[in-house]
């Protein structure tokens, strides 16, 4: 089998293309000093991660090789980066449930690719092999030419640029008292619902808001809006450090999305002790809380 003779769409064992073609007969990313080529071999369901298969945008984006830690742009992933500058050609092959009369598994040839010149790749967030997040790089490969059809296609498309869309805060059920056995997911309901309808009562233009970052497949979302006195809200289910501080730097990553910029608001079922009230005041974050004695305390009035 010559390299002319992969069309797209032809079947073959993993054995008989590295027997022809040479390369490596494990991981994802398999260059050839054999023959000019690097081969991309990907899971018949490439995983939950959804950072391999088609894109929306025509691409077929490809996440490296590495299954622990952060990945590398070294070895295999750098061969597939510099492919057009060694003169090789990327092939992509997808496993088959089915076999070979020898009982090899076979794998689809998808057709042959380039790494897009003007966007190589990205960085994502992904589980390791052992569920422990890390880094990734996901490659974006263009076709050349004929392509197979069918192959594993993106649940989600990563974001070509950073959007922000406004959307209904989660259901406002508003509960004044506080009910047994209450769950964080509780406490930011009911927390989150009551806040609202406060500030609504005062004639606030209340939302929340969705932030779609550039390269990214998960949405950020922003629990309350208040468009009235320009603030994102973040509602969190206690006031402990660890709490807060998780709260402060999903204020600092949202805020930079909107213009002109919003004030930062962590809203918490009571008041936290003074040393991150201090910590809050330092990076210019309001605080609220509810009063016992009705409405909400704000370290901003």
């Amino acid at each position: 089998m010559a390299t002319d003779e992969l069309t797209a769409g032809v079947d073959v064992t993993r054995r008989e293309l590295h027997a022809r073609f040479g390369g490596t007969p494990q991981g994802g990313i398999s260059p050839s000093t054999r023959s000019p080529m690097v081969m991309v071999f990907v899971a018949e369901s490439p995983g939950s991660e959804g950072f391999t298969g088609w894109g929306q945008d025509g691409i077929f984006h490809f996440m490296g090789a590495g299954m622990h830690g952060d990945q590398e742009m070294t070895r295999g992933n750098l061969a597939l980066l510099r492919h057009q500058e060694q003169g090789r050609a990327v092939h992509v092959f997808q496993r088959l449930q089915k076999s070979s009369a020898e009982g090899a598994p076979l794998h689809r040839h998808l057709g042959r690719f380039e790494v897009d010149s003007q966007q190589p790749y990205y960085i994502a967030d992904a589980p390791d092999a052992s569920g422990s997040m890390r880094t990734v790089i996901v490659f974006r490969l263009r076709p050349v030419g004929t392509t197979a059809p069918g192959g594993p296609r993106l649940p989600v498309t990563p974001a070509s640029e950073t959007r922000i869309a406004n959307a209904a805060p989660e259901p406002l059920v508003v509960a004044d008292r506080r009910r047994s056995q209450e769950t964080g997911a509780d406490v930011i309901t009911r927390l989150t619902a009551a806040y609202a309808s406060h500030l609504r009562g005062l004639g606030h233009d209340i939302s929340a808001a969705e932030v779609k970052v550039k390269d990214e497949t998960t949405v950020l979302r922003v629990d309350l809006l208040d468009a009235t006195d320009n603030r994102i809200i973040e509602v969190k289910h206690n006031a402990t450090r660890l709490v807060v501080r998780a709260a402060i730097g999903a204020l600092l990553d949202y805020r930079r999305f909107f213009n002109p910029t919003p004030t930062p608001t962590l809203l918490l079922p009571s008041a936290p002790r003074e040393d991150l009230l201090d910590l809050c005041a330092s990076l210019c974050i309001e605080v609220v809380w509810p009063n016992p004695e009705g409405g909400f305390v704000s370290t901003h009035d």
